[in-house]
């Protein structure tokens, strides 16, 4: 990427502000997405005159890149949330599909099957749009 690229990251946790600071440290400007942006307010206000926040679908329609860095269990909705502004960007996937039962004999849970990778069941419920 180069340092003009603008980045979108769609998430309000730990892992969207890691990945959010890194794209500022490196010259990129930076939309975080969330569902509720006064809730990145205190962020905002200390990473910088490059960084900014907005809800997802104004995110994605910012950033040349796209980081989607959610919960796996919210991550269809967070891609619907974005309102087709995903349409023809990169999109990097931070998220994992961990279920929200506990784990079994020291195993995580997942809610993908055996054959499917969380990435792919987006790519299906929201393909991309021509028109």
């Amino acid at each position: 990427m180069r340092p003009m690229d603008k980045i979108a990251v769609i998430g309000s946790g730990q892992v969207g502000q890691v990945l959010a600071d890194g794209f500022l440290k490196h010259g990129h400007e930076v939309v975080r997405g969330t569902r509720e942006p006064s809730k990145l307010a205190e962020w905002k206000a200390g990473a910088g005159a490059k960084a900014s926040v907005g809800t997802f679908a104004e995110a994605a329609k910012f950033g040349d890149v796209v980081v989607l860095a959610v919960k796996g269990t919210a991550a269809e909705e967070a891609v619907a949330l974005c309102e087709g502004g995903l349409d023809g960007k990169l999109v990097l996937d931070a998220t994992n599909p961990i279920a929200n039962a506990p784990p079994v004999n020291g195993v995580i849970q997942f809610f993908t099957g055996p054959n499917e990778s969380l990435m792919e069941r987006l790519q299906s419920a929201r393909p991309r749009r021509t028109s």
